[in-house]
């Protein structure tokens, strides 16, 4: 198995369209978009700009991890329970106290 990142080839979908089931993943590219805007405005360094950035997209990729490792988590479940229908959910059994 290889950690090379698979390439996606021929999409032809906006950014937009792509992150529709992530609506949360948009407005932090927008919220990065609007804090580029404002470093310009306040008049920022590049090497303030860069900075602000970097934490954003470092956050942004924080945010992509867990959806990736909560939808990882959801297909191993369906796939186990399709694998063994008979398999009971292990619960903490109630104490009768």
């Amino acid at each position: 198995m290889s950690n090379e990142p698979k390439r996606v080839t021929g999409n032809k979908l906006s950014l937009e369209q792509r992150m529709v089931g992530r609506p949360h993943v948009l407005a932090r590219f927008h919220a990065l978009a609007d804090l580029m805007d404002q470093a310009v405005a306040q008049g920022c360094t590049a090497d303030e700009a860069e900075a602000r950035a970097i934490e954003q997209v470092r956050q942004l990729g924080g945010e992509l991890l867990k959806d990736w490792a909560r939808e990882q988590q959801e297909g191993s479940l369906v796939r186990a329970r399709q694998e063994h229908p008979q398999a009971i959910k292990h619960v903490k059994k109630k104490s009768a106290g």
